[in-house]
């Protein structure tokens, strides 16, 4: 059941994250004025590592989800911990990659 509720409220979440990284990409180019604390953002590492674990279990539990649906699979806590493990492989090839 947590996987579904993940979706559910990370889908939200990652297009307010995604809007505010395109605004202060914009902000740090100059073309939006006015918001002091904007450009910082666009730099931030928290900011990027939070984008990136939401998009990575949003999408597997996704996929986990899409299979369970169509009758793909059946067994449902091991596609659970098959994609958790690999979303938390991911992460770390991810971070260690980009920071």
């Amino acid at each position: 059941m947590f996987p579904y509720y993940f979706i559910r409220f990370s889908g939200p979440f990652l297009l307010i994250l995604v809007g505010l990284k395109i605004l202060s990409g914009y902000s740090l180019t100059g073309k939006i004025t006015g918001i002091s604390w904007l450009p910082g953002l666009h730099e931030n590492r928290i900011l990027d590592l939070l984008l990136i674990s939401l998009f990575i279990f949003h999408a597997l539990y996704g996929v986990r989800l899409f299979l369970i649906d169509f009758g793909m699979m059946k067994r449902e806590k091991f596609l659970f911990w098959v994609s958790s493990i690999v979303g938390i492989g991911l992460f770390f090839l991810s971070y260690v990659y980009l920071f």
